[in-house]
């Protein structure tokens, strides 16, 4: 027999669920294979390990404090005031979120000189968008970055709204509203 077909065979050969034949011819393997002796050891003493288990029982108590934590974890708000708790618990977590939220945009309005990643938050744009358009904004520079008075781009936006972009075809420069 080959080390695989003894190795599939083990358990039921320990166990005694084998043929005579089968027997005989594992038992001629185990003899020449020290790979497939060491596993019927190790088998051996895990099957005397599992005969050895002893169960321990638990406290006297346990079950019932199970219990209790399981009703305790189950049991919905009932009460009026239980109901209002929760309710106020998710407002009041709520309002906190829209606060932080208003408190990151907060100081980038108060600023009147802005850097390209206040300018980026004011018009809510990423600086990848920014740089995109950097032409067309009116800045300065100071060393090797862009400042952005936040009147100058103000008035840029007003621009904007005020003279209407012709649209473009991919085909062509047709303009909507010429003919």
């Amino acid at each position: 027999m080959e080390c695989e077909q003894v190795k599939n065979e083990l358990v039921k050969f320990l166990d005694n669920e084998v043929s005579d034949e089968a027997r005989e011819a594992i038992q001629v393997h185990l003899d020449g294979c020290a790979e497939c002796s060491e596993e019927l050891k190790s088998l051996r003493e895990f099957k005397a390990l599992c005969h050895s288990w002893q169960d321990i029982p638990p406290s006297k108590n346990w079950g019932i404090g199970l219990n209790q934590k399981l009703a305790k974890a189950q049991r919905q708000p009932t009460t009026e005031i239980e109901l209002l708790r929760s309710a106020v618990i998710g407002l009041s977590r709520r309002v906190r979120e829209l606060e932080e939220s208003q408190m990151a945009l907060q100081p980038v309005l108060d600023i009147e000189i802005m850097t390209l990643d206040d300018l980026a938050r004011y018009l809510r744009l990423s600086p990848d968008q920014i740089y995109d358009i950097i032409e067309q904004l009116p800045r300065f520079q100071i060393g090797y970055e862009y400042r952005f008075r936040r009147e100058s781009i103000d008035q840029w936006i007003s621009s904007l709204e005020q003279r209407p972009y012709p649209q473009k075809y991919l085909w062509g420069d047709w303009s909507v509203g010429e003919e």
